[in-house]
């Protein structure tokens, strides 16, 4: 039998497990409703086709293990509004598509409104936006790590975001700071990607992504410090900062 993500958290680091009792909400979910809802495989012009082997199985095991399960994004500070919040279906309601590259991919949640999709070969999430294969994270899990290393940044902890001179807070670093700060700050790979990216150490944290509002997905950085000494290391990087 297949344990829920909320009952099985030893495959989370610390961290990440905090994060789901704080920030992560599932709604009512019965082993029997983990059922066909909808299940239908299409090509890439819209045709029914049979779909990949025990493709349907595949659906019923990830439902199992994280169906039902809403938790908050990369956003510090939350304060228990859980706004923006990934949101994955209780029950199988999508079958396979095949996509242009070949690959097979069934929506498996939304992200305000916007499908969230699993990879069937390497089990990647991603969001259907401007293309199917949008990949965010290299697996639920890794989306969690994500999440929760971002929400671990909270203000009333010590830690303050790097704004840099002329800038407002929302505008981050240069797309090149990432590569700079790599230099300096080791990355923590349980929540990065090759969409998404985490630094971190005891006075640093950056966090560099493809954006996927916009088709091109240029590359966003955010740097948070907590200490002079790692204020003093990003300012050696990426040039002075405001005061705030």
């Amino acid at each position: 039998m297949t344990l829920h993500l909320l009952d099985d958290l030893g495959v989370l680091t610390q961290r990440a497990q905090v994060f789901l009792t704080k920030h992560a909400r599932v709604g009512s979910l019965d082993q029997h409703e983990i059922q066909r809802e909808w299940y239908e495989c299409t090509d890439l012009h819209g045709n029914v086709i049979a779909g990949p082997d025990g493709g349907l199985d595949r659906l019923q095991a990830f439902v199992a293990q994280y169906g039902g399960l809403t938790f908050c994004q990369e956003r510090p500070g939350c304060t228990g509004k859980h706004l923006q919040s990934y949101v994955f279906d209780g029950v199988v309601q999508s079958g396979w598509t095949q996509t242009e590259s070949g690959n097979w991919i069934a929506e498996v949640g939304a992200l305000e409104g916007w499908p969230l999709i699993l990879d069937w070969s390497t089990a990647r999430i991603g969001i259907h936006i401007y293309a199917p294969e949008t990949w965010i994270a290299n697996s639920l899990v890794n989306l969690v790590e994500s999440a929760a290393l971002g929400q671990s940044l909270h203000p009333d902890t010590g830690w303050r975001k790097a704004v840099m001179l002329g800038r407002g807070p929302s505008w981050g670093l240069e797309a090149e700071s990432l590569e700079r700060l790599r230099a300096e700050v080791p990355e923590v790979p349980v929540a990065s990607s090759p969409w998404n990216h985490w630094l971190m150490d005891d006075d640093i944290a950056v966090h560099g992504w493809q954006a996927t509002y916009e088709p091109a997905r240029r590359v966003a950085v955010m740097a948070w410090y907590r200490s002079t000494e790692g204020r003093r290391r990003i300012e050696a990087a990426v040039g002075p900062l405001a005061d705030g």
